[in-house]
């Protein structure tokens, strides 16, 4: 990122100029490790803050949906199945699957058919939980896929997904889950014409976002590590007063009779 790359010498000829003005002071005793997380942290603050109000480049024109999505009456609904991880939800990977039945039924804008030569599309739907992060810190992002093929050429008509939140008790858990199975349902029948309520259009915007917890972990950890940054600055600059040298004892002679 060019941005990064300018912010983070622009921080490292700053901390330079402080060792040079204070050559008997900070600059002498700071060492390489500490400045540079010092710099790290403060161009990661300089790139963070115009990012966020720099403004975004119009999105394409929209690209047509396939008709068969917008006139497609019967479906049939296919278990994609899911990963081991999905265990820690009520019903395993085939929550998904039964789920997604139940909400098609609910709505009734499909009629759900059972052999795939009958339907006019086929929902397949699968849980993926790949994992993220290093061996040391192994973290997994649920989330469950829907694709819309056609029966015929078994062509990928669309594919849209949820973000799965995988947090709390078992009961609030299971609730997220039918949450993100709902938001599927929601964002299909956008592509398909149908008009979304504010509540609906919510509740896809909020999937979609970063959790709020999520938030708070990046912003503690950027304070720890401003903080760690200042912490060794403060010790380098400050080091702690070596012991008292111990006095050496006078020689005893022995009294002469």
């Amino acid at each position: 990122m060019k941005e990064w790359t300018i912010a983070e010498t622009l921080c490292w000829n700053w901390c330079s100029s402080v060792q040079d003005h204070k050559s008997n002071r900070l600059g002498q005793l700071m060492t390489d490790c500490s400045r540079r997380i010092l710099c790290l942290v403060l161009a990661w603050l300089l790139v963070l803050i115009p990012s966020a109000s720099a403004q975004q480049p119009a999105p394409a024109p929209a690209a047509p949906v396939p008709p068969q999505i917008r006139t497609g009456q019967r479906v049939f609904v296919s278990n994609g199945g899911g990963s081991n991880y999905f265990q820690i939800f009520t019903g395993g990977p085939d929550r998904a699957y039964n789920t997604l039945y139940a909400d098609l039924q609910q709505t009734g804008r499909f009629q759900l058919v059972d052999k795939p030569a009958q339907a006019d599309l086929i929902f397949e739907i699968r849980a993926i939980a790949p994992a993220v992060g290093d061996w040391d810190n192994v973290q997994y992002n649920p989330q469950i896929i829907l694709r819309v093929l056609d029966p015929a050429t078994q062509a990928v008509l669309w594919t849209t997904s949820a973000n799965v939140r995988a947090f709390g008790t078992q009961k609030s858990r299971d609730r997220g889950f039918d949450e993100s199975v709902a938001v599927l349902v929601d964002k299909l029948g956008a592509v398909a014409g149908q008009p979304l309520t504010a509540e609906q259009d919510k509740a896809i915007r909020k999937n979609a976002s970063m959790p709020t917890a999520m938030k708070v972990f990046l912003i503690a950890s950027i304070a720890a590590a401003a903080g760690f940054a200042a912490w060794g600055a403060y010790r380098v600059s400050h080091p702690p007063a070596p012991p008292p040298l111990p006095q050496p004892s006078s020689p005893t002679f022995p009294a002469f009779p």
